[in-house]
């Protein structure tokens, strides 16, 4: 009896916590090889080093919220990964994936290429097949101190950018068809404002200016921040301090961060989406995101047609990501939309048009990856009926 490529085929997606985006987009990848029928895997980083260095996540998640500037000090100091891995976790997990057979993996962080690197010498390292997606347009810190400490390290591996600088493309995006799409002028005159996953960034030094300007925010509290109910024009929401990108449900699965709207008065009820994480209800009815420029927030921009108005970045990846999607008319830096447009939504709705027509034109990731599967099990076929 002949099974179907869906049946025969296991993915496994390797995630990390230190930042959402390279965790989020993960879950969303999931959530496309499951519509269409694909057995999926999720492993996050963390779960294979020790539990002193999950809190030490947690100390650096707190200490960069609270100092923008020693978030940006953090990326100047080297590491190498190989000294912080858990060998008991990572022994478990290796023989997990033998006992599973999983021969195709996608990377969204350098961390986890030690491991496949174990993986593939314990096994046929041609029937493994890595798929690397660079969730910015230039390597961020995970890579680039790996490429320090092996400058192969992509050696017979499939790469794949998103978001390509030197390119000047999107080369192709996380599509999320159950996210409503919303056209311009049906959205309301809001901006979403967060600072990523960790909530870093400037973000807060703009709330006052966007306000004078006439704009009703969605502002993104994180942690113990509380809202401030003198001023109606926000409204609040906060991801749940308890939940981290390590821990599973009680089915044993991975989740997208639980958010919820913070109400005066009220208990915060978060909610977890099943097919993209929960933010995004609010991100596609608003006419901006304001944030820094990470890779999560640009498929996020992507994906729901909503122009990314561009804080500080978080180190040179993030200035690169800014240049392109300024340079694709996809989004514009804050003191530009300020200063020489007055902060105006004329010109967000211009951006938003330009990301509905680059869309259109724009390959979706999981189709590319599953007609890529599809052309090898057919070639294969070939040549064993030859």
């Amino acid at each position: 009896m002949r099974t179907s490529i869906e049946q025969q085929t296991k993915i496994t997606i390797l995630c990390s916590g230190f930042g959402l985006g390279f965790y989020t987009p993960g879950l969303l990848l999931q959530a496309g090889f499951r519509r269409l029928g694909f057995d999926t895997a999720i492993h996050v980083f963390e779960n294979v080093l020790p539990e002193s260095a999950r809190l030490q996540v947690d100390k650096s998640r707190k200490a960069y919220h609270d100092n923008f500037a020693v978030a940006l000090m953090s990326q100047k100091v080297p590491q190498d990964m190989r000294n912080s891995l858990d060998p008991a976790a990572m022994e478990v997990l290796l023989n997990q994936w033998m006992a599973e057979d999983r021969q195709y993996f996608i990377c969204l962080s350098g961390h986890w290429m030690y491991v496949l690197e174990e993986y593939r010498k314990r096994r046929n390292p041609e029937s493994v097949q890595v798929d690397i997606v660079y969730m910015d347009s230039t390597p961020s810190p995970s890579w680039k101190n790996l490429a320090k400490h092996n400058p192969h390290f992509a050696d017979g591996c499939v790469e794949t950018t998103l978001f390509e600088n030197e390119k000047n493309r999107v080369s192709h995006y996380i599509d999320i068809p159950a996210v409503e799409y919303v056209p311009f002028e049906e959205r309301q005159s809001r901006l979403f404002v967060h600072g990523g996953g960790w909530g870093m960034g400037t973000y807060r030094d703009k709330v006052g200016q966007l306000e004078e300007a006439g704009w009703e925010l969605d502002l993104l509290l994180y942690d113990q921040d509380q809202p401030d109910e003198q001023r109606d024009r926000i409204r609040y929401f906060r991801m749940d301090p308890q939940w981290r990108t390590w821990q599973r449900n009680e089915a044993g699965k991975h989740t997208f961060p639980p958010f919820g709207e913070v109400k005066p008065d009220e208990e915060t009820v978060y909610r977890v989406g099943s097919d993209y994480h929960s933010l995004l209800d609010r991100t596609c009815h608003d006419q901006a995101i304001v944030s820094k420029p990470g890779g999560g927030s640009m498929a996020d921009s992507f994906a729901t047609a909503t122009p990314l108005i561009m804080l500080e970045p978080f180190g040179v990846h993030e200035k690169h990501n800014a240049d392109l999607w300024e340079r694709l008319g996809l989004g514009m830096r804050y003191e530009t939309w300020m200063e020489t447009y007055g902060g105006s939504a004329e010109v967000l709705e211009n951006m938003h048009r330009r990301i509905v027509e680059l869309r259109s034109q724009t390959p979706r990731y999981v189709e590319s990856y599953v007609n890529s599967i599809r052309m090898q099990a057919s070639t294969s076929g070939m040549e064993k009926g030859s």
